[in-house]
């Protein structure tokens, strides 16, 4: 049986609802978007039972605060600092038995930048192209204003663990430690034979400028240069590209990319260092690694299969309790 739960917000932070993105309408000149740090948000919604795509909430840069109307489970991944429940500590990356009226409150990251929470059940937003995810271009999107309600439809009525009383849930969840300095693969890109055969060794330490948004990060520091001088032709550009444009420095695309772009392209970070990326807050460093094809399809190979053996757990977990799934 299903029912509405009533999310308050109480401090929204800079919070918007979002969920995968809009894969496969680049032909439309429609980017991709979606969540920054995919993976962070896939462990969020699979903690809570949910398909991976589910909306759910990323704070940026900010904590944020809530109350339910009703019990939920809640998952708070990504770079929280940390989060409490009625003013007690909780763990992040966990998945969480929330009580009515008890408010969460998520903490602004002390590293990293972007946060994730989940909510068990479906969180209704506005679809545009299948997707709640913001897009300043399509004027689509949600972010969150003091006082807003959501409704997020759900199976879930609550439990009480027989020898407990407080249900207890506690998974081993992989998950990438935040820092100040990043060490990003990157694969070459096709414009990789244009520069200098030691281009990644004269590569330093970049500092991320506080110029970056949702759509890429601007690198400060010393990058190599083109051997020739021809004018690049516009064309589709992928998620993660490293960009070098005249003015200095690079531009690393994240997934607000424009779906077109007219810099040579040194390299493209693979797709577990784009979630990576979308961590780094301004001032942190960024390093870049050379890093083969092959192996950065076994990291994200690697890191699919972590998260399905995490989905079965929690699956396994939350049947084991007598908790519907509502998909």
């Amino acid at each position: 049986m299903t029912a509405n739960t009533l999310v308050r917000v109480l401090e929204p932070g800079f919070t918007t609802v979002q969920d995968l993105g809009r894969p496969g309408y680049s032909r439309l000149g429609v980017g991709h978007n979606g969540a920054g740090d995919r993976h962070a948000a896939c462990v969020a919604s699979v903690l809570v039972g949910n398909d991976r795509g589910a909306p759910l909430f990323e704070s940026t840069a900010t904590g944020w605060s809530f109350t339910v109307d009703r019990p939920a489970l809640v998952a708070v991944t990504g770079a929280a600092a940390g989060v409490t429940v009625a003013g007690q500590p909780q763990p992040v990356w966990q998945t969480l038995v929330v009580p009515p009226a008890s408010p969460v409150v998520v903490s602004a990251p002390d590293r990293g930048w972007r946060s994730y929470v989940a909510i068990g059940g479906m969180l209704q937003a506005e679809r545009t192209l299948g997707s709640v995810a913001p897009d300043p271009l399509l004027g689509v999107g949600t972010r969150l204003e003091p006082g807003q309600e959501l409704a997020v439809r759900t199976a879930f009525a609550g439990l009480t663990h027989p020898h407990t009383v407080i249900p207890v849930f506690r998974f081993t969840v992989d998950h990438p430690a935040a820092g100040h300095a990043w060490e990003v693969a990157v694969t070459p890109g096709p414009e990789a034979g244009e520069f200098t055969s030691d281009v990644w060794d004269r590569l330093g330490d970049f500092e991320v400028s506080r110029d970056s948004d949702y759509v890429g990060l601007r690198l400060l520091g010393e990058a190599s240069r083109r051997k020739g001088r021809q004018e690049m032709i516009s064309r589709g550009v992928p998620m993660g590209a490293v960009q070098v444009p005249p003015t200095g420095g690079l531009l690393v695309l994240l997934r607000g990319r424009l779906v077109t772009a007219g810099y040579p392209i040194l390299g493209v970070a693979t797709t577990v260092a784009v979630d990576r990326l979308a961590q780094a807050r301004p001032g942190d460093r960024v390093r870049f690694r050379p890093c083969a094809t092959a192996d950065a399809v076994a990291d994200v190979r690697q890191q699919a299969a972590t998260l399905a053996e995490l989905e079965r757990r929690v699956h396994a977990a939350l049947q084991a309790s007598g908790v519907e799934r509502l998909h």
